[in-house]
């Protein structure tokens, strides 16, 4: 059995390196010529930690990135929302949420399968076909032939086309900005990550290493500067902890998009191919999990191709088994990002947030960041 993944992001290089522990062999397709380390930061929470420490490149995380001890949703003044009494957020094998730059996050993955000679640069995905019980994948200039495909190639895949499954986007009306900011924490803020909430905004941001930070912008468009540079955005947040618009101002080039989600699919697979990560059920940021959902999904694939003599059986194993976190955590995070953004709803999450005990919390985030046993 041979394995082709479309897309070399993070949940392509994981699913890789996923199967060639499991003793599959694999070859993952990227269409870039070369990877470069662009994009912003990511927080790697600890069901995706989990996975990497597995994979055997969690030290190389670590040394590359920031390990948060605390996460916090605060006000404008940074004073929490519901103060929390443990001194540190952590799953119950002690894993915590590493802020890592997105861009070095990919290099570790692809260094790593570079080593076992598992991806092919230069190689833009156009199609497939069935044939004789093999899948012919059309490359600009080469054919491949593999027994199956898995589609990791973004919200607006190109293997889910070919596979004649729907792509409608929901759009959220929100603008979201991401960069990196060189410049250096005071030593209350360090291995911390903040969501800053105002009205109609949000402000997010984490120590990355000893001089950088990784911060996001999120705008409701009705108020979003006519000119975008970092003076105009500086000055959205002019009510908030200066602390805010000294990152924006020492920021560089900034990743602008809407947020958008993909409306839940009937289905992802079919008896050859299926889909992965966000290909499958891209997810607002709301939850911090979109990369981290992309990793799970490396490792249970890998998991139940091992496991069952047929793909069929392995996808709809998968499928079955990832259907309902996939599904809490893409309808939690598009409802959360909603009421966040508007005035009333702001109120209400506030007061959920202040009325429910610590217990409660940590018990629903232990359900997030845990694993089932295969």
């Amino acid at each position: 059995m041979n394995i082709s993944i479309i897309g070399g992001g993070i949940t392509g290089l994981t699913t890789a390196l996923a199967l060639h522990n499991a003793g599959i062999s694999t070859k993952v397709y990227e269409q870039a010529e070369k990877l470069s380390e662009i994009g912003a930061g990511l927080w790697l929470q600890p069901n995706a930690v989990q996975i990497i420490d597995w994979l055997g490149i969690k030290e190389a995380v670590i040394n590359e990135g920031c390990i948060l001890n605390k996460m916090e949703i605060v006000y404008p003044n940074l004073r929490p929302i519901k103060k929390i009494k443990r001194a540190v957020v952590e799953d119950q094998y002690g894993n915590q949420t590493i802020a890592i730059h997105r861009g070095i996050l990919q290099r570790i993955l692809y260094d790593r399968c570079k080593q076992f000679n598992l991806v092919e640069l230069g190689m833009p995905y156009i199609s497939h076909q069935k044939r004789n019980n093999k899948n012919q994948l059309h490359f600009r200039n080469k054919t491949v032939s593999s027994d199956i495909v898995l589609g990791a190639d973004g919200i607006n895949s190109q293997v889910r086309k070919a596979m004649d499954l729907p792509s409608e986007y929901r759009h959220t009306g929100q603008i979201c900005f991401r960069g990196i900011a060189n410049i250096s924490l005071p030593d209350n803020l360090q291995c911390e990550g903040k969501e800053v909430w105002g009205d109609k905004r949000r402000f997010g941001f984490s120590q990355l290493s000893a001089n950088s930070v990784y911060f996001f912008i999120v705008l409701n468009k009705e108020i979003c500067p006519q000119e975008l540079n970092t003076t105009s955005l500086a000055a959205m947040f002019k009510d908030f902890d200066p602390i805010v618009a000294d990152i924006i101002e020492a920021s560089g080039d900034m990743h602008t998009a809407e947020l958008i989600d993909l409306k839940r699919l009937d289905n992802w697979h079919n008896s050859t191919v299926c889909l992965l990560g966000d290909a499958a059920h891209a997810t607002t940021p709301n939850m911090g999990q979109g990369a981290c959902q992309g990793i799970e999904d490396a490792f249970y694939i890998s998991h139940y191709l091992k496991e069952f003599s047929t793909s069929q059986d392995a996808f709809k194993a998968f499928e079955m088994q990832r259907r309902k976190k996939v599904d809490y955590v893409v309808n939690n995070s598009w409802n959360f990002g909603r009421m966040v953004h508007n005035q009333t709803g702001q109120k209400l999450l506030k007061v959920i947030m202040k009325l429910t005990p610590e217990k409660v919390m940590s018990k629903q985030l232990n359900s997030l960041y845990s694993l089932e046993e295969l």
